[in-house]
């Protein structure tokens, strides 16, 4: 029988389809394997009713095929008040916490001193970095919006499970099986190719046009070979720009062609090549193009970094010496952080929008020429969060699960981290 299983209080959900014959202890172990609670604290309820523990197997349960129950942790008779376990850290009033100025200011620091991730911040964060208070303030009001969210979204979840036979209780919990079945390929793809959340690596390489040194962006998605009104002056081409060819270009948007340059030297390493350019205003300074990598008979080579033209051999610039044209933080944005408000994450849902050109480049293909290669098989090394970091992302505010996500993706950079789940 398929039975559907949903924890109380939390957004997780159990899809199973076991025999009658299946023993009740058996089925406890696989709930207490998937959810972290015990036999002895597990309650299931069926139509509003709590099942007979002591029943051997399922079919004394009798239940439907597709039958929904509700898993509630028992409440244990006695606390302890003198102690906070690790799940109860996230309920801790924002305000009462003594942990959180220490931490903000700690995470604030870290920013301080990491240039390289404050981007990562909310713009509203990033404004305030030099200011103590301001940062702390800011920072406390969206911890405060953001736990007053995740407290509204459980008592949403709460009068779902308490109607489980209402139709419409029935079709929102069906979104949220769906809705975990995508939360779970996420995860998967974070711990098993966390490079695809990440920004791309341009290819750019060093060349010459007319004499002048220029860093050409090498892009197999762009039909023709471009070349900005401005790198044209610098490079003493002006004069050969036919405006006879004035046009637009549309991709995923349009802009102007100002005309065209039939022809003109273009030094590559050691390498004479000649080429023709389209005069487009754009923030590329320089795009080579299909036509002119079919033209030339381009080899891109990925896996030794470089791009072959016949006998000439050019490395690929690394990220450090690429432009920063294309960069998110430029005025032409790539993508966006998975956790940003302009990725439309919550909670388990992300997506990465992409602006520009498409591009498709074969490791080691020839462009222009068809091939089939075999894509390697890769493990990457699954990274496990680390606990320690985990409490303090807990402390300051931050849902236990989401704050391991952030940690596994930034590879337990705990600033980083923050960073994301801050945006």
């Amino acid at each position: 029988m398929n039975l559907t299983i949903t924890v109380e209080g939390s957004d997780q959900i159990l899809s199973i389809d076991l025999p009658g014959e299946f023993e009740v202890v058996d089925f406890k172990a696989y709930v207490e394997s998937e959810t972290n609670l015990k036999p002895e604290e597990q309650i299931l309820l069926y139509n509003g009713k709590t099942l007979d523990t002591t029943a051997k197997t399922l079919s004394e349960w009798n239940l439907e095929d597709d039958s929904l129950l509700i898993l509630r942790k028992k409440v244990s008779e006695v606390r302890g008040a003198s102690t906070v376990s690790n799940q109860d850290i996230s309920q801790i009033p924002i305000a009462e916490s003594p942990f959180v100025g220490f931490q903000i200011e700690q995470l604030r620091q870290q920013f301080l001193h990491n240039s390289g991730t404050q981007n990562q911040l909310d713009p509203r964060l990033r404004d305030s970095i030099n200011d103590k208070e301001e940062f702390k303030s800011k920072m406390i009001g969206m911890m405060k919006e953001r736990q007053e969210a995740e407290t509204k979204h459980k008592k949403e979840i709460e009068e779902l499970y308490a109607h489980p036979d209402d139709p419409d209780s029935q079709k929102k919990i069906l979104e949220l099986i769906h809705q975990q079945a995508i939360d779970d390929n996420m995860r998967m793809a974070m711990e098993e190719t966390p490079e695809s959340f990440t920004q791309v690596h341009m290819l750019y390489i060093n060349c010459e046009v007319n004499g002048v040194p220029v860093k050409a962006f090498v892009d197999t998605g762009a039909q023709m070979t471009i070349i900005s009104p401005e790198l044209a002056t610098k490079c003493g081409l002006d004069r050969l720009i036919d405006r006879r060819f004035i046009g637009e270009a549309r991709g995923v948007g349009s802009a102007k062609i100002q005309g065209r340059i039939h022809t003109s030297p273009l030094k590559i390493e050691g390498g004479y090549f000649t080429c023709s350019f389209t005069v487009l205003a754009s923030q590329v300074q320089m795009l080579l193009g299909l036509d002119m990598l079919r033209r030339f008979r381009a080899t891109i080579d990925l896996k030794e970094n470089k791009l072959i033209l016949g006998d000439v051999e050019t490395t690929f610039l690394p990220e450090a010496e690429c432009p920063t044209e294309l960069m998110p933080n430029s005025g032409q944005r790539l993508g966006t952080n998975i956790f940003s408000p302009e990725s439309g994450y919550d909670d388990a849902q992300g997506g990465i929008g992409t602006t520009g050109s498409s591009s498709t480049v074969g490791t080691g293909g020839t462009a222009g020429a068809p091939g089939t290669f075999k894509r390697p098989k890769i493990r990457t090394p699954k990274v496990n969060a680390d606990p320690k970091k985990i409490d303090q992302l807990v402390a300051m505010g931050f849902d236990r699960r989401r704050a391991e996500e952030a940690l596994v993706h930034a590879n337990n950079n705990i600033e980083l981290a923050a960073g994301m789940l801050f945006e």
